[in-house]
């Protein structure tokens, strides 16, 4: 295969994302942090990454942006194992989740607590925003709980393995925990026990705890 270079920052959870799928069909890349605001960016990002926005990934000597777009080209490139299921409404419903980890989850998980709690003391160095964290946990996190819990059916949120459904949607939960925000098992049991199920996977493991190890720097 064509040496794999990707490019961003390893908490991004659209990052996150990309670096779980290359794990889970395991294949090897090197990784050059990048953030996706403020100076010091790479030549060849700037260059080859149009809207500025992580990841972009170097394939040989072409280059793909977009994590869902970069997902998709690795699950063509190396078709096993696959994070698709064989039936095609599946297949849709799997990309869906995607979609909706991508935009509302990012949107309240990333955006109102992970940047609030994490980034804004760490790396903006200001005040959190309390009314986005408030908001996050109040409001759009019990949703996103509520709409998964009725989503899932079994072990995984698509079929009888692990999909891009459960990659994207996990991932987006790695940054919650990272806060201190666990589903709480009272209200929603059978959701609580998925997420720990499928971010106790190994190759979720190694990346929560390569996290781990730079939060903990940032934090000082």
């Amino acid at each position: 295969m064509e040496q794999i270079t990707l490019f961003g920052a390893h908490v991004s959870p659209y990052v996150r994302k990309t670096r779980l799928v290359l794990a889970f069909k395991n294949i090897k890349y090197s990784h050059i942090a990048v953030v996706p605001f403020g100076s010091g960016q790479p030549a060849e990002f700037k260059e080859n990454s149009p809207l500025g926005k992580i990841p972009l990934l170097k394939f040989g000597e072409q280059y793909i942006p977009d994590s869902s777009v970069i997902c998709s080209f690795l699950e063509r490139q190396v078709s096993s194992p696959s994070m698709l299921p064989a039936n095609n409404l599946e297949i849709a419903q799997a990309q869906w989740l995607e979609v909706y980890a991508d935009t509302f989850m990012v949107s309240s998980i990333g955006g109102h607590l992970f940047a609030e709690k994490i980034l804004a003391p760490a790396i903006f160095k200001r005040e959190p925003a309390q009314s986005d964290i408030d908001k996050a946990l109040n409001e759009e996190i019990p949703a996103i709980f509520d709409y998964l819990s009725k989503e899932l059916k079994g072990d995984y949120l698509v079929g009888n393995q692990v999909t891009i459904a459960d990659i994207a949607v996990c991932s987006v939960f790695v940054a919650m925990h990272h806060c201190q925000v666990k589903c709480d098992p009272a209200k929603w049991p059978e959701l609580a026990a998925y997420i720990d199920r499928v971010t106790s996977l190994d190759f979720f493991q190694k990346i929560i705890t390569e996290e781990q190890m730079i939060l903990k720097v940032l934090a000082g």
